[in-house]
């Protein structure tokens, strides 16, 4: 029998993605292309291959094409943000089904994207591609402050910039990021993220979440954290809908997860954000796990090899998250999970008498916790007396 491999770009440590364990009952080998540092997790498996310089080494391309030769996958995973145009290139040289690169494109630039729904009717800030000085100083002009400016692909709120004030304009055109930028009008709201998975072309599994601060918090040393709402919540089926229309003018994609933003503004609007092809970074796949008991990185791989899914409509718990970014400093101790009953489950990040110099994105943390409670309102308490119990029991030479 010929034997049938997946290739998978794995910019995640095993512990979350134990891809030999989940394919363990399959006749589905998995072909681990990863970085240098998640090297050692995977390395009992029989074909891993590690790179140093991981998101930006053309030579990740040439070994995934020269492996792809090597072992005709049947399937070619990948649910890092880095990796989701690199493999959609890659499906459409071997002739591998999955995500094509004008999908992965609309999902992965910001511009693109509101190109394709700027005809739909869902609602949108104002935008533009902040291509040079001229162009950015235009918009301000014609649509005041403050805008948002933020690059075309990036994740976790990396580089990006709420411009409030003629000063920090100045700084920001003295200064500017190297990557391609989009400009776009502020949008005053609350933000809001829907997670899920598509099978088929179909919504099987969605989930909304509120944020609790949000996503540049972490240049204040703040927490953010994550609620999964409740199904009676006023929001809830208006930000299910706002998703499936957003996904429905997007170029098609027939398996995926998803994570996309949303804002609630005063006058009770839903605003769109953005949205990824991925799964949620942090702690939000965790938490989602907890919540609603599936896990979207599994789910999602089985619908890429053709597995069967058995998607049955899962039970909510309340739950939410928080993820912590480091201080400037050494950090010494953490506190022991036990002494909080709220808490379901820790990731440590990070390590002890280390030196850090504060937070890097929203997406990265030094420790994160899944939080419980009764309902969404008391989940979003606990979030915020944890974030408490930590700093009063946590410990730092700053």
């Amino acid at each position: 029998m010929t034997e049938k491999y997946v290739l998978i770009f794995a910019k995640t440590p095993y512990h979350k993605t134990p891809y030999d364990q989940w394919l363990r009952d399959s006749d589905i080998t998995p072909v681990i292309i990863t970085t240098r540092d998640f090297a050692g997790g995977y390395a009992h498996m029989d074909k891993v291959f590690a790179f140093d310089n991981y998101d930006s080494s053309l030579m990740v391309e040439k070994a995934a094409l020269e492996l792809a030769r090597e072992y005709p996958p049947l399937a070619v995973f990948a649910r890092a943000e880095a990796d989701i145009i690199r493999a959609a290139k890659l499906r459409e040289l071997i002739g591998v089904a999955g995500q094509g690169y004008d999908s992965a494109l609309a999902y992965r630039n910001k511009v693109v994207m509101k190109e394709h729904l700027k005809s739909s009717g869902i609602k949108l800030p104002i935008y533009e591609v902040a291509c040079d000085g001229y162009s950015v100083v235009k918009f301000v002009e014609e649509h005041g402050l403050p805008v948002v400016i933020k690059p075309f692909s990036e994740s976790g709120s990396f580089n990006t910039f709420i411009i409030r004030n003629m000063d920090e304009l100045d700084d920001y055109l003295n200064n500017p990021p190297v990557a391609n930028m989009e400009i776009e009008t502020f949008v005053d709201g609350k933000m809001y993220h829907v997670d899920g998975l598509v099978v088929n072309g179909k919504i099987k599994i969605c989930q909304p979440f509120e944020y609790i601060n949000d996503c540049l918090s972490f240049r204040e040393d703040k927490y953010i954290g994550n609620v999964a709402l409740d199904p009676e919540h006023a929001l809830y089926q208006r930000l299910l809908d706002a998703v499936e229309s957003v996904i429905a003018y997007l170029p098609k994609s027939e398996n995926m997860a998803f994570h996309c933003e949303f804002w609630h503004t005063p006058k009770d609007e839903i605003v769109f954000c953005e949205i990824a092809s991925r799964t949620g970074g942090g702690m939000i796949a965790t938490t989602f796990r907890e919540s609603l008991g599936v896990d979207l990185d599994k789910l999602w791989l089985y619908a890429e090899c053709g597995i069967a899914l058995n998607i049955e409509a899962p039970p909510y718990k309340p739950c939410g998250c928080i993820c912590i970014p480091p201080l400037k400093g050494i950090f010494l101790k953490k506190p022991n999970i036990i002494e909080n009953e709220a808490l379901l489950f820790e990731e440590f990040t990070g390590a002890i008498n280390h030196q850090y110099n504060g937070g890097v994105k929203s997406g990265l943390f030094l420790i994160g916790y899944v939080v419980s409670g009764k309902s969404s309102e008391e989940v979003a308490a606990n979030i915020h007396d944890t974030a408490l119990w930590f700093a009063a029991n946590s410990e730092w030479a700053l």
